[in-house]
């Protein structure tokens, strides 16, 4: 391991002045006192529109291999006590009579000082949970202060904010008329966060309570000098009268001549569906509606964080297609224009464990969702939890998941280095945190250490794997079984082999004789995204195509013929009419996660995409169990080199594993970087181009080559 350098840590200045809760309580007053929005009664289906003169750009502190995370607390303990839980906490026992000791030393400068010694620059505290600006004053102090003791040792700080849920015992002391505000159920009642019946969950429909978090940004940005806003809870599916308005407002602007798809004259009488049903066109255009929504809200918040303080960012979800929840469908745009920063969250911490069901050995990896980050342009912050064969969630045992946690995050480009778990108190009852525990604490020192003292193996970082899986929206949306977990087989044949990005849509222009597709029974196609496939092939493209893809439309609509059959003749095609990276989940998968397995007809994708990789991979791993190697592989581009890094998720030390960039891609001899060498080592390709991996590596290694 590479010691970090002894020195002191970059002060992040400072534009605002000390704020005390007098001067906090002092702001909740006027907040509550009402504004040419709050009160008066006016409603307008359509959210307003920030006035963008350009496209907003991402402050230049994100970007890839800059940032180190820890969440530094994201409740206050007001929620702990009220709830008489706090996932936050680590064991839940929040009504503990210790909790108080550890909540207060969370805060302090002596862990503030180990975080910074570790390598940590940036954190998310709490802010607002819901609990209203005049109820959450004494904590939003601390949280101000918290920042500036943090800036003083180069720590940026994001707040955390409830997007959604409001807790109403407290917040009609500020806004009398909550109610009106609220999300609505099919039956009229009002919309809660599951059972916590006392959380409300606010509509983003009304404009009076997005001024009202407008107002919590003000205070957050401006009085508390963060750095940006975290936005949890992005929830919105509301049937209240004024929605209802809204939406058949939506499709009658956007289907004038309903008809022949709808069998409707108007929609002057169309009710919100209350229940799932894929099919329903009514339905589809619920979703589209929802996304349309939400993501016009948050580029408004956006557009305002960036104008109330530049340089702060908007924090908040990416929406990947119900990537780990059964339960969800789509609701945020498939693209970055909404935020600076996305959030992954998922139940995914590396892991390798043994399927009691099928005997099999299981990898649990969540590049899935730092690669979703990266098709739609965005640095991401990976929020995971590690979870048990059951299904719930607990803190890791030993520090093997957090080192793999960590060097997915560098091994995908450089996202976010995230340590999800640290601040936690897991069973102690001492004040500690869970990251004080010596062998976690060098776990942290590690990885944390090691991306600060080599920013340069990620700084300006663009993919460059050659080989592309394609996420279609609305195959995604509206037949998910289906369509992922076709995408979530062929993605785990190729995670510990070949390189591979994710696709959009927006990809496709840009594929050529170098490129390998795979449409992986992505059912609802486009005309224009066919159209799309069929030019890209034509540019001499490879193109995997399974099962039933385009056998509809983005409607869910079958084609009298499913298109691109005129493809399967093409010499640069390979057409399975059964899905070979196919997989299906156990009948016990909770709605916390959805499994990967690996395909059975591995070896066949495998040897099918190295064929039609014309012009070889862009990089590929040899070694390990042919089943399952457990390993990842991925490689990026910077301006003056390639880097391939490799992880590895078994037990021992990586024996026997070969690395190989393309030569359109590497030219000069490797260096090979880890956390667990004291200095590079330099490696020499082999006459076949592959270079032997010295297995001291252990769990991560960057490899860097010159530019061809």
């Amino acid at each position: 391991m590479t010691e970090p350098p002894n020195r002191p840590p970059e002060r992040i200045s400072s534009s605002c002045p000390d704020f005390t809760r007098r001067r906090f309580l002092a702001a909740a007053t006027i907040a509550t006192a009402g504004s040419p929005w709050l009160g008066s009664g006016a409603f307008a289906t359509e959210p307003a529109q920030p006035s963008a003169v350009k496209p907003l750009v991402a402050p230049d502190w994100i970007a890839p291999g800059k940032l180190r995370w820890v969440w530094a607390l994201w409740e206050p303990l007001a929620l702990y006590r009220r709830g008489g839980h706090g996932a936050g906490i680590g064991d839940g026992m929040a009504t503990g009579h210790w909790a108080r000791r550890w909540y207060d030393r969370m805060h302090s400068d002596e862990i503030l000082d180990k975080l910074a010694d570790a390598g940590v620059n940036l954190v998310t505290t709490h802010f607002y949970k819901g609990f209203g600006l005049k109820a959450e004053a004494d904590e939003m102090a601390r949280a101000a202060d918290f920042t500036r003791r943090a800036h003083a040792r180069g720590i940026r700080v994001l707040g955390y904010h409830q997007f959604s849920t409001v807790i109403y015992e407290t917040m009609l002391d500020e806004v009398p008329n909550l109610e009106d505000w609220i999300q609505r159920s099919p039956d009229g009642s009002l919309q809660t966060y599951g059972s916590a019946t006392w959380r409300w969950k606010a509509c983003p429909i009304h404009d009076e309570f997005i001024a009202y978090l407008k107002r919590v940004v003000d205070r957050c940005l401006i009085e508390a000098d963060m750095d940006g806003v975290e936005y949890d809870g992005t929830s919105y599916e509301c049937y209240c009268p004024d929605c209802t308005v809204a939406f058949r407002r939506y499709l009658t602007e956007h289907h004038p001549k309903p008809q022949e798809r709808f069998g409707l004259p108007h929609f002057r009488h169309v009710e919100i569906p209350p229940a799932w049903s894929h099919k329903d066109p009514i339905w589809q255009e619920w979703i589209r509606f929802r996304i349309d929504l939400m993501g016009r809200r948050l580029r408004e918040m956006r557009a305002y964080v960036h104008e109330k303080k530049p340089g702060a960012a908007l924090v908040t979800y990416e929406d990947c297609p119900a990537l780990w929840r059964t339960d969800r469908t789509r609701l945020l745009p498939d693209c970055g224009d909404y935020l600076d920063l996305a959030i992954a969250e998922s139940h995914d911490m590396p892991q390798v464990f043994n399927d009691e069901l099928t005997n099999k050995t299981q990898l649990t990896t969540k590049v899935r969702h730092l690669k979703e980050g990266t098709s739609i342009g965005v640095v991401t912050l990976s929020t995971d939890w590690l979870r048990t064969s059951s299904g719930s969630i607990s803190l890791p045992g030993d520090p093997k998941p957090v080192e793999l946690d960590m060097a997915e995050c560098l091994a995908c480009g450089g996202q976010v280095c995230t340590a999800t778990w640290s601040l936690r108190s897991g069973d102690k009852r001492d004040g500690s945190a869970f990251f004080e525990q010596p062998e976690f604490h060098a776990a942290l020192k590690r990885y944390m250490g090691f991306a600060r003292d080599h920013e340069d193996l990620y700084v300006g970082s663009q993919p460059c794997a050659n080989v592309w899986i394609y996420h279609s929206l609305w195959s995604l949306a509206f037949d998910h079984t289906t369509a992922y977990n076709s995408v979530l087989g062929f993605e785990q044949a190729l995670l510990g082999r070949i390189a591979y990005q994710v696709a959009k849509e927006t990809h496709l222009e840009l594929l050529g004789p170098r490129d390998v597709l795979i449409v992986a029974a992505q059912t609802c196609l486009s005309d224009s995204e066919c159209e799309a496939i069929r030019a890209a092939v034509g540019r001499g493209c490879g193109l995997i195509l399974t099962g039933r893809s385009a056998e509809c439309d983005e409607n869910f609509r079958q084609r009298k013929q499913i298109a691109l059959t005129d493809l399967h003749a093409n010499p640069r095609v390979r057409y399975f009419e059964k899905c070979p990276g196919r997989i299906s989940q156990p009948s016990s998968a909770s709605s916390r996660g959805l499994r990967a397995a690996m395909p059975a007809r591995t070896p066949e994708i495998l040897q099918t995409v190295r064929d039609l990789a014309q012009q070889g991979l862009a990089a590929e791993l040899e070694g390990g169990e042919p089943k399952q190697p457990l390993t990842f592989v991925d490689v990026y581009r910077q301006p003056d080199r390639c880097a391939a890094h490799v992880v590895y998720y078994g037990d021992g030390r990586p024996q026997g594993r070969r690395l190989r960039v393309a030569p359109w891609l590497a030219a000069a001899d490797a260096v090979l970087h880890s956390p667990y060498l004291n200095a590079p080592v330099k490696l020499a390709p082999g006459k076949d181009g592959w270079i032997e991996l010295p297995e001291t590596f252990e769990k991560y290694a960057a490899v860097t080559f010159g530019r061809a």
